[in-house]
């Protein structure tokens, strides 16, 4: 069980409800794929990974953190250190406001582009929701999780139901295991001028990998 500001999160519901909380983007960019990280595929990322403990004293890596959800989120659950990557300054400003909300002082706010990243050292764990590469880079979604486990053996990303396929091959070219916890389909409302209907629905998969075996390998090199 973890206490926060009094409240107690004895559940995945409890975590999911305080993610919730964590505001979205006040002026989304296109050509980042700004999308609010929906709370319960957050919620149950960073409870799978507290039920394993992963975060106990733990430094995480939330890369392309947007406003932070998953970053918050694995400081409230135990995580000695958080390092919140973004390219968005923006962004990272909502994120620290919520940070001091919650009273949480051990994680670090980062304005970087993961396609030139100079963050070093090894993490416990990564989370990340990347850029499907629609509106963005095509292949940037992977670019991500080349990135994610070339600093941690464990990583949980968010990526296209349609790509399943293309990204298991590719994650076991690599020599790592992934595990798919969750398949869901998420609600984008209006959000830009191009959208045209009130709601847009994707399909997506939530996955665990797992990358013993590439420690100190990096899978660009393959």
């Amino acid at each position: 069980m973890r206490m926060v500001r009094g409240a107690e999160i004895r559940r995945l519901r409890d975590l999911e409800l305080i993610i919730q909380g964590i505001p979205g983007y006040k002026s989304p960019k296109l050509n980042l794929e700004q999308y609010i990280t929906d709370a319960n595929i957050v919620a149950v990322a960073v409870w799978d990974a507290y039920m394993r403990n992963y975060l106990t004293d733990a430094r995480v890596l939330d890369l392309g953190c947007g406003t932070g959800r998953f970053a918050i989120a694995a400081a409230l659950m135990g995580a000695r250190q958080v390092v919140c990557i973004d390219i968005d300054g923006e962004a990272l400003d909502i994120a620290r406001e919520s940070a001091s909300k919650y009273g949480l002082s051990n994680i670090d706010f980062i304005v970087n582009d993961i396609r030139s990243i100079t963050i070093t050292g090894k993490f416990n764990v990564v989370f990340q929701n990347p850029p499907f590469g629609i509106q963005s880079e095509r292949g940037l979604d992977m670019r991500f999780l080349s990135v994610a486990i070339s600093h941690s053996d464990v990583v949980y990303t968010i990526h296209k139901l349609t790509t399943l396929d293309y990204v298991s091959n590719k994650v076991n070219s690599w020599g790592c295991i992934m595990n798919v916890l969750d398949r869901a389909t998420i609600t984008i409302p209006l959000t830009y001028k191009h959208h045209r209907r009130r709601i847009y629905k994707t399909e997506v998969f939530l996955a665990r990998v797992e990358c013993e075996s590439l420690r100190g390998i990096s899978p660009c090199n393959h």
